[in-house]
Order: structure tokens, then C-alpha cells, then sequence
């Protein structure tokens, strides 16, 4: 016997499945997707005679991680009697997320005994998990990304509404601008931004709310942003208040309606005049920029590449580069130019600092039980009357 036979006989051949995709993230839609992608071209691969199986992979109690690790490994371990290929899809698969069950003894110790299975499965055998939710400090999936074929880990929602890097976020705009021209409407300029603002942390939600808006306008109607503002709800822990953008729009009729809608649902006006305060310091710097001449305002906001090119000329004077509203410049391009830019073309920066001066005393009268009537006081001040200095 050779010597190359000997070591072969000592060597522990590794049988690993014929196509391993791994789908993981927090948004259900994009993880769903993508693994009935994968799961329709592993099919796809195998062949017309492939035998397909969808198994469920979410456990509700740590006493359902048994039966599903028994379920899961022992269709993976069962060949075809025919010889025929064999396509097992592990759908929903919560064992890796962030809750008390997923972290229990009992649960690890069945997830590692489904993935052992998975490297050791037979290379007639083509497995796709989607996980999700997926917590990602856990290492179980990404630890076979060098044996799967297919390793797609989808990018966590933004902590922060409009940060500067936000995958998910730009893939959901332009979906959002896809799904409105598949229905047959247009939408006016920052309109898709708005929406994943509201609802971002679902890209299900997303696509649901634009038929919503679509169905609203009607074939061929232009949704506007207050379309978005008066029927689509805010999502998780939204910070877009309807009233800020009706003040920013310097319209008194959707004003005041939308403050009867803030106030049936809040009795404090404290969280509305944090985040109007916020948008006030940075309406009141990009005022000062047109002012000087470094900003071209118009009522559609800055025209493109302006805001970079200020922010080359002035980013320096304004310190860290933290994200803050007292830093114009530490914001999302886009948000500063579409989203703020805007209502700094309606208002003087007289008219500004007066408002930011009359948030100060809402505070006050909040103290004493004036929330509503405060903020309407305000609201009438600044939209009913125009100052021109």
C-alpha cells in the first residue's frame, strides 16, 4: 500500500452540502426575499426531480428548539432513495436573535447540533437558512460564511433618522420610487425619503404604505408630502412630528389641523418642541449661509452639491463632526438640502430666532399645564402674520 494511501485512510474526508446560502438581518421582507431567491435557484440547480422542503424554523418556548433541531437534521441526513437531489429550506429561523429564549443553554446547545449537521450534509443535499430576527453579535451563522455558497447579512436599520451611511435606508427609497411607478403615480421631490423616515424599519411597511398613498391620489395623482404626513403612521420610535413639517411648509390650515391630531394623541408638547428646537437650530444656520451668500435657497431647498461645497469652505469652523444639530454640517446631505433647506426659503432669520425664542416659552408654560394652548399660540403667531425683517 502507497504512502499516499495510508494518509488517505488516516485523512477525515469533510462532506460539506452541495449549494449553502445564508440569509440573515432584522428586516423579515429583505431576509424573506432573498431566501426564496436562493431557495428557487438551489431548485433551480438540482433539477426537475429534486425533492423541495420548507421547514419552519421559529421556536416560541426553548422547549419547540428540540423538536425542530430532530426535524431539521434528520431531513437533512435522509437521502433520496432514487438518488435524486434534495433542496431543504430553513425559513424563519429565530435561534440566533436577541431574545431570553435564543439565549439559553438548551436552545445553543440545538443550534450548534443543526449547524453541525449543515456542514456534514451530504453534497446531494442543498441547504438555504433565512434567520431572522438576526442578533448580529452572534457569530453561530457567520462562522460557515467560508463554507456557504450564497452569505448575505443585511445591514441594521439606522439608529438615527437620516445618518450619513444608512444601507438600508437607500435601498428602500429607491424601491419606494420602483413601487410608485409600478402603481402609476408620481411622487413630488423628498416624498420617498419621508416615507422610509416614518416607517424605515420595515421595508414591508414601506412597500404597503405606498400602495396606501398610491390608492389615496388615485391613477395618476401626485403624492405630496403631506399626503405622507396626515396617513402614515410613524413606525417604531419615529422622531417626525406632522406639525414640524406643516410649520416648516408655513401653512396655517394643515398647522392647526395637525396640531388637533398631535394633541388627541399626546398631552405634552415637550417631545414636539425638542425636535422643532432641533430643527430650528439648523434652519437658522442654513438661513445665515443664504444670507451670506454660501446657499442659493429655493422653495425645492439647495440645489445639488451645494451644501458639500459650503461644508468644504465652513465644516472646519463648526468643530466635531459628531451629529448635532447645532453642526449643519455633521448632517445627511440630503436631509439638510430637501428636507430642511426648504422652510429656510419661508422664513426670514428674524422670524427664525423668534420662533426659537417662543419654543423657550412653551417650556415655561408647559410647566404649568399650557402645552396645547402654547403651541397653538405659536403656531398662529408664525403662520397668520409674516414678518418681513
Amino acid at each position: 500500500m502507497t504512502k499516499d494511501c495510508h494518509e488517505g485512510r488516516g485523512r477525515k474526508i469533510r462532506r460539506v452540502p452541495g449549494y449553502l446560502a445564508i440569509i440573515a438581518g432584522k428586516d423579515e421582507y429583505l431576509v424573506d426575499r432573498d431566501g426564496r431567491a436562493c431557495f428557487e435557484k438551489a431548485q433551480q440547480a438540482a433539477g426537475a426531480e429534486a425533492e423541495a422542503e420548507v421547514i419552519t424554523g421559529q421556536i416560541i418556548r426553548v422547549e419547540d428548539a428540540r423538536p425542530l433541531e430532530v426535524q431539521f437534521t434528520e431531513s437533512v441526513k435522509t437521502l433520496s432513495m432514487f438518488g435524486t437531489r434534495r433542496v431543504i429550506w430553513l425559513r424563519n429561523f429565530n435561534l440566533v436573535a436577541d431574545t431570553v429564549q435564543a439565549r439559553s443553554e438548551e436552545v445553543k446547545k440545538s443550534l450548534a447540533h443543526m449547524l453541525k449537521a449543515v456542514v456534514e450534509a451530504d453534497p446531494s443535499v442543498s441547504i438555504v437558512i433565512s434567520a431572522t430576527p438576526y442578533d448580529g453579535r452572534r457569530k453561530d451563522l457567520s462562522a460557515l460564511k467560508t463554507a456557504a455558497h450564497d452569505f448575505i447579512l443585511h445591514a441594521s436599520p439606522s439608529k438615527g433618522l437620516f445618518d450619513k451611511s444608512d444601507v438600508q435606508a437607500d435601498a428602500q427609497v429607491a424601491m419606494a420610487v420602483e413601487r410608485f411607478k409600478s402603481l402609476g403615480v408620481k411622487a413630488e421631490r423628498g416624498v420617498p425619503e419621508i416615507l422610509v423616515g416614518r416607517v424605515g424599519q420595515s421595508t414591508r411597511l414601506v412597500l404597503g404604505e405606498c400602495e396606501k398613498l398610491a390608492i389615496y391620489v388615485g391613477p395618476g395623482g401626485t403624492i405630496k408630502e403631506a399626503d405622507v404626513h396626515r396617513i402614515v403612521p410613524t413606525f417604531g420610535e419615529g422622531e417626525f412630528f406632522e406639525p414640524i413639517e406643516a410649520l416648516a411648509a408655513r401653512d396655517l390650515k394643515w398647522g392647526m389641523e395637525s396640531l388637533d391630531r398631535y394633541f388627541f394623541n399626546e398631552d405634552s408638547s415637550r417631545p414636539l418642541l425638542t425636535v422643532l428646537q432641533n430643527r430650528l437650530r439648523l434652519l437658522i444656520q442654513v438661513r445665515c449661509l443664504a444670507d451670506s451668500g454660501d446657499f442659493r435657497l429655493t422653495e425645492d431647498g439647495l440645489p445639488k452639491g451645494q451644501f458639500e461645497a459650503a461644508s468644504g469652505r465652513h465644516g472646519p469652523t463648526f468643530g466635531s463632526a459628531a451629529k448635532s444639530s447645532a453642526n449643519l454640517f455633521s448632517q445627511n446631505a440630503w436631509y439638510v438640502s430637501s428636507k430642511v433647506a426648504p422652510a429656510a426659503a419661508r422664513y426670514t432669520l428674524a422670524e427664525l430666532v423668534d420662533l426659537q425664542l417662543a419654543c423657550a416659552d412653551c417650556f415655561d408654560a408647559s410647566n404649568r399645564g399650557e402645552d396645547e394652548s402654547s403651541v397653538r399660540a405659536l403656531f398662529l403667531r408664525a403662520l397668520a402674520v409674516k414678518r418681513s425683517a
